[in-house]
This record gives C-alpha cells, structure tokens and sequence, in this order.
C-alpha cells in the first residue's frame, strides 16, 4: 500500500446537487461471468421513469435488471463502446421530460430474508464500488455462516468523495440499510470502515451508534492508504484474515458492501424504487465546477461536457476515479451504477521508457505480484505466462503504473492482456 495525495478537498464539504437529465440515456446491458440482462423492450417503444427494459433471463444468475431512468422513447438498441474499451448491447432511451412514472410496489411490512434479496435482485441492485457484481447474488448464503459484515466507507481514490457524501448526508437511510441487509446475514460484528482523514464521520454517526437498534455497529478508523478500500485489502486490515485467491469473502464468514450499494438496497427494499441514479463525484482541475452530484444511470459523459459548457482541450476525461477510473473519448460512453466519478485533468505527456527492473512495482503491489512480468509476456505476445504469474489476481488498483520511474504502461499490459487471455480461452472452448 502506498500513501498518495488525495486532492478531495474541492467536493468534501460539498453538498449533494441534482444533475439536470440528458435527453439521451445510454443504458448498457453489463455483463457478468457471461450472463447479460435480455431486452424486454424494442425500438420505438414508449416507457416510463423507473420501468422495467431488461430483465435477468430463467436460471441466469450473474446478471441485473435494468430500469429506465426517465420517460420517453426507445430511440436504438445496439452495440455501443464503454469505458473499457469493449462494445455492449445498450438500450439507448430519448428523454421526454415529463418524468411520466411507472406504478412503484407499495410498501409492506414483515419482510423475509428472500423477500428482501427478491426486491434487490429486482431492483437492479449492484455493486457501487466498480465491480457491478449483483448485489442479491451476493446475499444467497447456500448454507454458509457470516461473522462480520464489512460497510465500505472507504473511498480511497483521489478526488472521489461521492460516498463520504452519502454517509455525511443519508445517514439515517444508510443506518438503516446496514440493518436490512444484516437481518440476512445475521452478523454479530457490523463495521463501518472509514479512512483516517474522514474521521470526523464518527461525530455524525455518533447518534445512530448510540441507538439500540444499531447497537451491533462499530466504526473502524483505516489509515490513509492506497488502495486501503480494495475487498481483500479491507478484510485483511478489518479482521486480519489473508483471503485465499481462490476464494471469496463469504466462505471465510465475511460480506463486503460499498455504502451506495447500500443506500441503493434500502431505496430497493423501503421505497421499492430500483436503481436509476447514483451520486458521483465531478472534479478535476480542468473542471469549473465541482461538486457530488445525484445524476441519472445513463447519462452520457457528452452530457456533463455541454451542461459545464467544458471543451475537451487539453483535456484528459476518466470516468470514475484517477487510478482505476477510465480514460473516455467517446462522448456517448454513460455513467454506469459503478462510476463513483467524472474527473477532467490536465493531460499529460509521458515519456515511456523501458523497464530497468527495480522493483517498485513490485513492492507496492497489494496484491504480491510481479506487474513488469506482465508487461514483458504482453509485449512479446507470450500471453498463456501471464497466468503463471496470476494476472487474473491483479485488481487493477494501478498502484504499479503510479510509483514506475520509467513510466512503463503496466495496466494497459494487464487489461489487454485479461482480454487477450479470455479471447484464447473462449477459441479453445
């Protein structure tokens, strides 16, 4: 782990704001260990704020719903570019702005452990952090015991204060997530993770804390480092347990959840209102105006661009944060349920040299491994050696890229070569 300059003051103290809508949403079908919501809708179609367009398919597991987030038009539903580089199937919906809505379930008492995983599975819940995993996925236990549920408060990225804003702002709805999502997994050790420099979150929590029906919630005052809100980084600092890489955090009695997957679980469960938003961070030192912002799934980068009338020069655009964030050009590439930021820097030349093997890399590495390696069997197409050296392990926290002296493009060596990787093993198949 590694210290960096965080640069959150800008949108600290900021308040959350609205976004005003896009009048084009792009809503990718996201895939996950090969599973893809299927489309329920075609071109033409008209919908409503909050309706159902694509829906998990029978006996599919990985996958989430998808909602639309305003009223109008199913304009295209195609192929389009993502932050990643690769093409998804999205239902692109032009916005009408009369917010026309969808009739919401209404509110019920009495839940089950499955009613409650049946609302965030409908509700399109995922993970906020990045990862978009399926949230309800998460939750079906099959049997195993959780000793302690982990709330990520983490947010190491420089810039990003997005989820200090929702625990700063929606205490009450957090608080009260914490204890939907634990009457599941019935944990004795509940733990809000926060990083040093936001301690002073505890003053705002210090009131739930003392209440009785949150009484099994203790908050856990991480250090300032990078990148301290990995999963397995923040288990091992939490509990002290070193999680096996072919595990998951479930078979040794823990649960991870980022914070706006858990306001996002009690809006699903309370108000039945699945996710269309999520609040983000814009900033950036290109960028007049900063602050956390509640803006709509779907909503292109272009949008941002002309509503902060921003140029794109001398502009480097990353959807999400400065060190595992994405690098945009195309302006229709949408703010997804796991984009925790927009960030507009200052573009940079970089003199790429080669590796002179001291090591750095190496030592900062979270995850102990050997990134040059990486590099070197990419470049020289040896593409089967970068299992042997577990590239599947590296969580792409770009520690490696940031501390290099010779400015060697590491993760761009590792997110093509995963992808070259699964290219090789889906001929082989």
């Amino acid at each position: 782990m590694m210290h960096i300059f965080s640069m959150k003051g800008k949108t600290k103290e900021m308040l959350i704001q609205p976004l005003a809508d896009a009048p084009f949403l792009y809503m990718p079908l996201l895939k996950y260990a090969g599973s893809v919501p299927a489309p329920i809708v075609k071109i033409g179609d008209i919908v409503k704020k909050y309706q159902l367009i694509a829906q998990i398919p029978e006996g599919v597991n990985w996958a989430s719903n998808v909602h639309s987030p305003v009223s109008g038009m199913v304009h295209d539903i195609k192929e389009y570019p993502q932050a990643d580089g690769q093409p998804l199937l999205t239902i692109v919906i032009k916005n009408d702005f009369k917010e026309t809505e969808t009739v919401l379930q209404e509110e019920r008492q009495g839940y089950t452990s499955e009613d409650i995983i049946d609302l965030i599975e409908k509700g399109g819940v995922v993970g906020e952090g990045g990862a978009q995993f399926p949230t309800a996925s998460k939750y079906r236990l099959e049997g195993r015991q959780i000793n302690t549920f982990i709330i990520n408060g983490a947010e190491c990225e420089p810039y990003l204060t997005a989820d200090y804003a929702i625990m700063a702002e929606r205490t009450e709805k957090l608080f009260q997530g914490i204890n939907i999502l634990n009457s599941i997994l019935q944990a004795q050790d509940v733990v809000i993770a926060i990083e040093e420099q936001n301690k002073e979150l505890q003053k705002i929590f210090a009131p739930y804390l003392r209440k009785k029906e949150f009484e099994k919630i203790r908050v856990f005052i991480l250090s300032n480092e990078y990148p301290q809100g990995g999963e397995l980084q923040l288990i091992k600092s939490v509990t002290g347990i070193e999680m096996p890489r072919n595990q998951r955090p479930r078979d040794v009695g823990v649960i991870v959840n980022n914070v706006g997957t858990i306001y996002a679980a009690y809006e699903a469960v309370v108000n039945s209102k699945p996710v269309i938003s999520r609040i983000i961070t814009i900033s950036g030192e290109e960028s007049e105006y900063c602050g956390n912002f509640e803006i709509k799934v779907g909503t292109p980068i272009g949008h941002i661009l002309n509503l902060f009338g921003l140029t794109t020069n001398n502009k480097t655009i990353v959807l999400g944060g400065p060190m595992m964030g994405k690098a945009v050009t195309d302006w229709s590439i949408p703010i997804t349920k796991g984009s925790g930021g927009a960030l507009f820097l200052k573009k940079e030349k970089f003199k790429r040299s080669n590796c002179i093997s001291c090591g750095y890399c190496v030592d900062v590495c979270p995850m102990h491994l050997m990134p040059m390696k990486f590099e070197e069997y990419f470049r020289r197409g040896k593409y089967f050696n970068l299992e042997k050296y577990s590239i599947s392990s590296c969580i792409e926290c770009a520690a490696c890229e940031y501390i290099c002296p010779s400015n060697v493009p590491l993760i761009e060596s590792i997110k093509e070569g995963k992808i070259k990787l699964k290219q090789l093993a889906d001929a082989i198949q």
